[in-house]
């Protein structure tokens, strides 16, 4: 699943953007953040603010496709980024050619049908591991001055565009944000609660 706030080898979500590359749900479930029953009703909010934020990401991703589809010249643009941010990971010293190639394969392993569960469940935690790692290498990336520029320059031209084609893009950015605010207060308070044995 893509998540907006994070640079996807083929898309460039663009509210990366928007909502900088920190701010994308994290890929746990509300019971694996939130072990135990302590938190009670709080993981289903939990649950329902992920399909939430899930549903509003689908929405601009589609609006987003159909707006670089539409201005070749973004994807073009989009393109280009994705090859610097790859650059710059490359002077870092990651692969990250390797790492999707690694992910890919892994996923095509764990769709064959023919893993254990046991095997799944090492094979769904290895990608976990390289996408983890994919993505702080990416955020390292994107920390480069001229990137983040690059990043701006992108976004605001991809907003603007979307925004001409689908007049209601600007509130479902505004809507994505609140619904990811209130997810994180959300986790922290259950954080909070596990941590005080329940309270």
């Amino acid at each position: 699943m893509l998540k907006f706030g994070l640079i996807s080898s083929r898309v460039l979500t663009g509210i990366a953007l928007t909502l900088s590359a920190g701010a994308a749900v994290s890929q746990q479930t509300a019971q694996e953040a939130v072990p135990g029953a302590q938190a009670g009703g709080l993981i289903q909010q939990v649950q329902q603010k992920q399909a939430e934020i899930q549903q509003l990401n689908q929405q601009l991703a589609q609006i987003q496709q159909a707006t670089i589809e539409a201005n070749p010249e973004l994807a073009d643009q989009r393109d280009e980024l994705l090859a610097n941010v790859d650059e710059k990971m490359v002077e870092a010293g990651h692969d990250p050619e390797a790492s999707r190639e690694e992910i890919g394969d892994l996923q095509a392993q764990l769709q064959g049908g023919e893993l254990s569960a046991e095997e799944s469940q090492a094979v769904t935690q290895q990608i976990r591991q390289e996408q983890t790692q994919l993505q702080q290498a990416q955020r390292q990336a994107m920390q480069d001055e001229a990137i983040r520029t690059e990043i701006q320059s992108l976004n605001e031209g991809l907003v603007e565009a979307m925004s001409e084609q689908n007049p209601q893009t600007e509130q479902l950015i505004a809507q994505l944000q609140t619904a990811q605010q209130e997810y994180q207060a959300m986790m922290q308070r259950a954080m909070q609660q596990q941590g005080g044995g329940g309270g």
